[in-house]
């Protein structure tokens, strides 16, 4: 009996010298780990949307007067110079009416000389009945007035009778052409539009979470499957209010307009295109995503202090797609462990890969 419990305790003892002996091995072995310094910097967040490439100027050209299109001297797509004639209008109603006008006038004018001899005939009958009668003054006012507005109305016709020929305005290409030969248009008619090439913008919509994002000035670069270039713009209009533009989704949009500040030949009206822009951002200090580790929903890592692990609760702030914003618990230039941290406990020694 002696003998066993003598064999037993040797076995003891054996064990527990080995497991202190596992205990100091495991105290001087050191985990690898790669670590990141925390650091200031900015989270990229960038805005994408879908917008349509239109002229940055584009005038409308209006009928300056009512009449029957004569001839239309564009099509779609032709390019013009200011002073070009664009069409001609048949203006036989003006004419008639002019001529109307001038004989209204001379009607009058002969109606007034009629008034004033019958005034000096009466005048030099009451003469021979009384010498020292007075005159009256003869009142022409209604004469005069209608004579006044003939002349008005003639000089209007004969301005609108110059506006026969309608002319381009400035330099472009004509991207709309609203009237036909023979057709009858009405005074402010919209007939041709031309826009001006030498300088692009892209309409588009954002949706409401991107629209708050967004701000006049910010820099935007566009692309698209029709173009092989890439071209910076920013926003020159944002509107103030939303509306419904896809009336299947119902949601709510914000019109935007980004100017570029570049073209090419290969630029045209009515191309889609892709516009990206990046938010601004402030200063904020950062470490990797992958340094985070979670008890339950409280964010935690580990730094790494005088070659040990220190595990320290967190509080985080803004994400990007790779780093974090970090609120509390690490300071700039603190080294915090990005890899190996699964298997670390607090205080445990680390080294560096």
């Amino acid at each position: 009996m002696l003998k066993k419990k003598w064999v037993w305790g040797v076995v003891v003892g054996v064990v527990i010298i080995g497991l202190v002996l596992v205990n100091i091995i495991n105290l001087r072995k050191s985990t690898e780990v790669t670590t990141a310094a925390a650091a200031e910097g900015t989270i990229v967040e960038q805005i994408f949307t879908n917008g349509k490439l239109e002229p940055k100027t584009t005038t409308e050209i209006y009928s300056p007067v009512s009449g029957v299109v004569e001839s239309v001297n564009v099509k779609l797509g032709d390019e013009v110079k200011a002073g070009q004639v664009l069409l001609t209008l048949r203006m036989d109603g003006i004419k008639e009416q002019l001529e109307k006008e001038r004989i209204n006038m001379e009607l009058a004018e002969a109606e007034r000389l009629s008034a004033k001899k019958q005034h000096f005939e009466s005048y030099k009958k009451s003469m021979l009945d009384d010498p020292t009668v007075d005159m009256e003054e003869l009142d022409l006012t209604s004469y005069d007035l209608r004579i006044k507005s003939s002349k008005l109305t003639i000089e209007s016709l004969e301005k609108k009778l110059l506006s026969s020929t309608v002319n381009a305005i400035n330099n472009g290409v004509v991207t709309h052409v609203s009237v036909n030969q023979g057709q009858m248009i009405a005074e402010g008619s919209e007939i041709v539009a031309v826009a001006d090439m030498s300088s692009y913008k892209v309409k588009a919509y954002l949706n409401e979470l991107d629209a708050g994002k967004a701000a006049m000035g910010m820099s935007a670069v566009v692309t698209g499957e029709s173009i092989t270039g890439t071209y910076k713009g920013e926003i020159s209009y944002l509107a103030k209010t939303a509306e419904v533009v896809d009336s299947t989704t119902k949601d709510a949009s914000v019109e935007m307009t980004v100017d570029l500040s570049g073209t090419s030949q290969e630029l045209r009206p009515g191309y889609n295109v892709t516009i990206e822009m990046e938010v601004p951002d402030k200063e904020r200090l950062l470490i990797p995503m992958g340094a985070l580790q979670y008890n339950g929903d409280q964010p935690f890592l580990f730094k790494v202090v005088d070659g040990r692990a220190v595990r320290t609760v967190v509080t985080t702030g803004k994400e990007g797609e790779d780093q974090i914003e970090i609120l509390t618990g690490v300071a700039n230039g603190e080294q915090v462990v990005v890899e190996g941290a699964e298997s670390l406990r607090d205080g445990d020694k680390v080294k560096l890969r």
